[in-house]
């Protein structure tokens, strides 16, 4: 499977796709990235990531651990009687609290804006939400998966925490962070490195 999502609303879909594969091992089809941005439309209107998390979960046997910035919004989603396979925390998300879960990729939620580079031949620059795939940090930047584009590439780390104030601040949108984990023993740990 390549990174690219396939439409222009499907990052959180991909990045889920792409985390899943790989601890599964196994091929998820192409047509399920569009399958879960429906199902999630149809699902709940307000919040989306849920409707993703829910039917990833259920579908592949997987559990997640789902970070959100905002007090106003984690008390909304708790309200929901989210999936037993989600454990919601509510965290102050910036890179401090990034290292200390990079001990396995995550997907992050920042503004759009803070990534583009005209080298990059994208064809925008404006402030829009979008999931993205950290895989690990590297000195002072850290690896990214951008499935807007299916490139792998190195973002500064002053580049990433702007994206993620950018989303707070400007755009008034919680920020996130989802993991893939497994549990044992009623412990929840990541499934790889």
């Amino acid at each position: 499977m390549g990174y690219k999502q396939k439409h222009p609303e499907t990052c959180l879909a991909k990045c889920l796709m792409i985390l899943i594969e790989r601890s599964k091992k196994k091929r998820i089809p192409s047509s399920y990235e569009l399958d879960l941005l429906l199902f999630s439309l149809k699902y709940e209107r307000e919040n989306i990531a849920r409707g993703h998390l829910e039917k990833a979960a259920k579908d592949y046997s997987v559990s997640f651990t789902w970070y959100v910035d905002s007090s106003i919004f984690f008390n909304f989603v708790k309200k929901m009687n989210v999936a037993k396979q989600i454990s919601l925390k509510q965290e102050k998300i910036n890179l401090h609290f990034i290292n200390t879960l990079l001990d396995a990729p995550l997907i992050i939620y920042i503004d759009r804006f803070y990534l583009w580079k005209k080298e990059w031949g994208l064809y925008y620059k404006y402030h829009y939400p979008h999931f993205v795939i950290l895989n690990k940090r590297v000195g002072t930047a850290y690896e990214i998966i951008d499935p807007d584009d299916g490139q792998k590439r190195f973002v500064d780390a002053k580049v990433l925490s702007k994206a993620i104030i950018g989303l707070r601040n400007h755009l008034w949108i919680s920020p996130q962070i989802i993991q893939l984990s497994t549990h044992f023993r009623g412990e929840n740990r990541t499934i790889y490195k």
